[in-house]
């Protein structure tokens, strides 16, 4: 404080100081003005035309920490998604990828219709629809005022009025009020880690979480098999103290990824090191965009390619591994090629469904034997324009299809935030109504996909087990996980959440598989959930992943045979290498332990 003030002006200026922090709020360190004037009116209401009966947003008299008014949200009834309610303000000055910014609120639930409190989102990104966020974040809510910090970076570079900051309210019937709003942009002045933020978890993180230690106890039943190797001699009399080393060398389980086909086919040094740490964590993958139908069709810009596309496949088949085609069908308008967008509204409309099958016969053909499975059906959640033309009618043509094309390959369904019915009940009803409706109406689906991406405030692991369940009792169709990330800086909430996540899928009996979406930052759709940064470092992410994957999970044993010529042993389902040595005669072989609640038995005999 300035020596040279009055003394009175002084004590009222730390007076002054004092209050704001018994007020309850945390001190921000100075910055500029990220959105325009007083933050409370620079965020204004907006909502969906289909919603518009659900919500009601004012500005209202209000007792909270240093402030007086607030917004008043009553989201009048149960409403979905979380966008179609929202307040939104955007940016004042210009940013540039990787400025540091914060944006301060104080939120509580006055009232909820849900036993766990109220509930905002918060997302920061392009003011216009887009994926690459600067921040997204749920918030649950109680009763009392809390006060939410969040820091982030910005992602891209925005002139003014191009980025939105977003509070999200579209939930269960709820009253939420939001005051004490701060934005403020610290550019480079400050970096990400130096800024306060509020610390989020998840229910069922804690050490002890009864959840975890089921799981964990579901794995050694259902993930293992007891084996015996049996040694003989040439007479087949049994071999005692014959040495035994077994060595798993692949899982059964299949641990997948989301690849770019040109890194697997262009050299450079960093598509080489792609190539290698794809070989060491995964036994299974799947196009990123390569197989997309306006991919396909030459209208992306960069360097995609048929050859190309097949020329990766290849790759994979060539080293073992399980190979996933995304996707036949996204029936989005935005995400279907233009001569379908241009026929839509148009007297050549009605071509469009034969359109959409001749496209399935031809992927299907050119990528014939390079493939075990295909998402034929993507996000029709949120992606129905085709349905909306004509009728659900439309979808199961699409699975028999494809199945005429692709006999002995495997057919998903597949969309997002169809894991956990405690934060998105709406969509999971329309996962199961879709689903249902696909079997009952003949289309061959053998299996369901959840996207599973996570933000800074991941779900809890026991409601995701509870769905899982609940698709298990209704469908008995195995479940992928297919483009599973966890998108936050913070990098130990990363880290355990993917630790929780993995053996949560593991111990699930209807799981088959779990693939990320993406692993190494240049190349991932959100950066910071990456497991391996710019310069190929490991997150704590992917210390956590090869942990579990690659050590727990595989089985390494070593011993002799007993009297009785036998060894005995208990391993994870997968692939083994098994080495014998006896009397100064070694053998190698291998075996593969299947599931099955038989032991198994391999034999080998000396010669």
């Amino acid at each position: 404080m300035n020596p040279r003030l009055h003394p009175l002006l002084r004590v009222l200026l730390l007076g002054l100081f004092l209050a704001g922090s018994l007020a309850g709020q945390t001190p921000l360190p100075p910055g500029e003005p990220l959105i325009a004037g007083d933050p409370l009116a620079a965020f204004t209401a907006k909502v969906d035309p289909a919603a518009h009966d659900q919500a009601q947003l004012s500005v209202v008299d209000a007792k909270g920490p240093g402030f007086t008014r607030a917004w008043r949200i009553a989201t009048l009834k149960d409403t979905s998604p979380m966008a179609a309610i929202e307040l939104r303000a955007l940016n004042v000055r210009p940013v540039t990828t990787g400025d540091v910014a914060l944006l301060r609120f104080f939120a509580r639930a006055t009232d909820s219709a849900d036993e766990s409190g109220g509930r905002v989102q918060l997302v920061i990104r392009r003011n216009g629809v887009d994926w690459n966020s600067s921040f997204e974040g749920d918030f649950p809510l109680t009763r009392e005022w809390q006060e939410i910090l969040v820091p982030f970076v910005w992602s891209q570079d925005f002139a003014p009025d191009g980025a939105a900051l977003m509070l999200r309210f579209g939930f269960k019937r709820q009253t939420v009020e939001i005051g004490g709003i701060d934005a403020v942009y610290y550019g480079t002045r400050h970096t990400f880690a130096s800024l306060p933020r509020t610390r989020f978890s998840y229910v069922g993180r804690e050490p002890d979480a009864a959840w975890r230690k089921e799981a964990l106890a579901r794995i050694e039943q259902i993930r293992k098999r007891d084996f015996t190797v049996s040694v003989k001699d040439a007479s087949g009399k049994p071999v005692p103290n014959a040495k035994i080393t077994v060595t798993q060398k692949r899982s059964a389980f299949q641990w997948g990824v989301a690849l770019q086909m040109e890194r697997l086919v262009v050299d450079t040094p960093d598509n080489r090191r792609y190539r290698q740490v794809t070989e060491e964590l995964f036994n299974a993958a799947s196009t990123e965009n390569d197989l997309k139908w306006p991919v396909w069709a030459g209208e992306w810009k960069g360097n995609f390619s048929h050859a190309q596309t097949l020329a990766g496949l290849r790759w994979l088949r060539e080293r073992g591994f399980h190979t996933r085609g995304h996707v036949l069908v996204w029936p989005g308008h935005k995400n279907l090629p233009k001569p379908i967008q241009e026929r839509i509204g148009t007297p050549r409309q009605g071509e469009i469904p034969e359109l959409v099958h001749a496209h399935i016969r031809e992927i299907a053909r050119a990528t014939s034997g390079l493939l075990d499975e295909w998402d034929v059906l993507n996000e029709p959640f949120t992606n129905f324009d085709l349905m909306k033309l004509f009728g659900d009618e439309v979808m199961p043509p699409w699975f028999k299809i494809a199945r005429e094309e692709l006999p002995g390959v495997a057919l998903y369904f597949n969309d997002f935030s169809n894991h956990d019915a405690t934060t998105d009940a709406d969509h999971v009803a329309h996962f199961e109504r879709t689903t249902r409706y696909l079997i009952d109406h003949g289309a061959p689906v053998d299996g369901l996909g959840l996207q599973v991406h996570f933000n800074g405030r991941p779900n809890s692991p026991q409601a995701i087990l509870d769905v899982l369940d609940r698709y298990q009792r209704q469908f008995h169709l195995p479940v992928r996980m297919t483009e599973f990330d966890v998108w936050t800086r913070d990098d130990e909430l990363q880290a355990d959440f993917t630790r929780d996540f993995l053996i949560l899928c593991y111990s699930h009996p209807s799981v088959i598989g779990v693939q990320h979406w993406g692993f190494w930052e240049p190349s991932h759709w959100r950066p910071p959930a990456a497991m391996y940064r710019a310069d190929w470092s490991e997150k704590p992410n992917a210390k956590v992943y090869k942990d579990l994957v690659l050590r727990q999970w595989r089985t390494h044993a070593a011993g002799v045979t007993n009297q009785a010529g036998r060894f005995l042993q208990r391993g994870y389902h997968g692939d083994y290498a098994l080495v014998v040595e006896a009397g100064g005669q070694r053998s190698e072989s291998t075996f593969t332990l299947a599931p099955s609640t038989h032991p198994a038995e391999i034999t080998i005999t000396l010669r």
